[in-house]
């Protein structure tokens, strides 16, 4: 049986205050849509007061699932898994084997006609630096997962290719 290795990547937590101020701005901005649009009727200012709120609403649902969703790496017995993780719930999103991948890089290595492929995100913030590409085929579609893996994490996947390979006897050559 092959190891476990998992590997977690959080996002800071959201501050108390900033879950305040989404809450506060999303009654203010509500209430001056509500004054605003009643000069003109009542069904005006219920009308601007239910599409204010739903778009705060989305607004703020929108910036607390990006801060509080965090995403699991596993390798299991050879196959990679990519979860995301908010609160208790969680959805595994691809169970990737080593023979389906094609090549591992880092992001900032992209072509920009290798940008047209469906890209799915698995990470937090902005620093591409840390970033890594899968490029796997899934029901004979090329698909992309971009992570952001730790040294350890890497190294672990990318031994699992290199098994791969050499049961095929060639190299492999793009990977990190």
């Amino acid at each position: 049986m092959s190891p476990i290795l998992k590997q977690t990547v959080k996002n800071k937590n959201i501050s108390f205050w900033k879950i305040l101020a989404m809450i506060i701005i999303s009654v203010i901005v509500t209430n001056i849509a509500t004054d605003i649009f009643s000069r003109y009727g009542a069904s005006f200012g219920s009308l601007a007061a239910l599409g204010a709120l739903l778009l705060c609403s989305t607004i703020c649902g929108r910036i607390i699932y990006k801060n509080l969703a965090y995403y699991n790496y596993r390798i299991i017995e050879d196959e990679l898994m990519v979860e995301r993780v908010i609160g208790r719930a969680n959805h595994i999103f691809f169970h990737i084997k080593p023979k389906d991948i094609k090549y591992i890089k880092p992001y900032k290595e992209l072509n920009d006609h290798d940008k047209e492929i469906r890209e799915y995100k698995f990470v937090t913030g902005n620093n591409k630096n840390n970033w890594y590409v899968v490029e796997f085929l899934k029901d004979g579609r090329l698909c992309r997962v971009i992570l952001e893996p730790n040294e350890a994490f890497l190294s672990a996947l990318n031994r699992n290719l290199e098994k791969i390979e050499e049961n095929k006897g060639l190299s492999h050559k793009d990977i990190s």
